[in-house]
């Protein structure tokens, strides 16, 4: 069976223990950021107007943009295949989903904290369309973490590539206009 199993007891479930976890990390990243000193949440305050400047975003060189995402994405995905192949990918699986919600809840409460309530449409600025694929390419990786199906691992692995690949390609082309509109939208 592919994909998150149901189980008749909750603490069985592998989709809660995936959601207590996400959830732990973005209680973790909300608490971070509202206790704060004044200096470090004025810090990110300067950060962020000055980084998100719609011209900036829109006049941007899509090749060493490509190249730069490329070797990052890329690097982590292979790192990815290879947790898989570890006794403790489930346990750095969850980790990985701490660390994930923790990193977005600080960028979702730094945006909050810049732009007010349209903090949040401008982090789903930052993250759209790409983030979609990602998010797609390590569900495909939590399945082969969880659910290791012997034979059928070649074609999960060829999705995961396939679904960076497309989330680089969004991230490089789409993505600077996507966040440009919606900065130059808010401001």
């Amino acid at each position: 069976m592919t994909g998150i199993r149901r189980h008749r007891r909750l603490l069985d479930s592998q989709l809660f223990w995936l959601s207590f976890f996400l959830f732990v990390g973005t209680a973790a990243g909300t608490i971070f950021c509202n206790h704060m000193s004044m200096e470090m949440k004025n810090t990110l305050e300067q950060w962020f107007a000055g980084i998100f400047a719609p011209a900036e975003l829109s006049s941007v060189d899509y090749y060493s943009l490509f190249a730069g995402v490329l070797k990052k994405r890329f690097v982590w995905i292979l790192v990815g295949i290879l947790i898989c192949q570890t006794s403790l990918s489930g346990i750095i699986c969850y980790a990985s989903a701490v660390c994930v919600s923790f990193q977005a809840s600080v960028i979702v409460c730094a945006l909050t904290m810049h732009s007010g309530v349209s903090g949040i449409l401008l982090f789903f600025g930052l993250v759209f369309p790409q983030g979609i694929f990602y998010a797609l390419a390590a569900y495909l990786l939590w399945i082969v973490v969880r659910e290791p199906v012997r034979g059928n691992e070649q074609s999960r692995i060829l999705s995961m590539i396939l679904l960076t690949a497309l989330g680089i390609a969004a991230e490089t082309l789409i993505n600077p206009e996507v966040s440009a509109g919606v900065f130059r939208f808010f401001s």
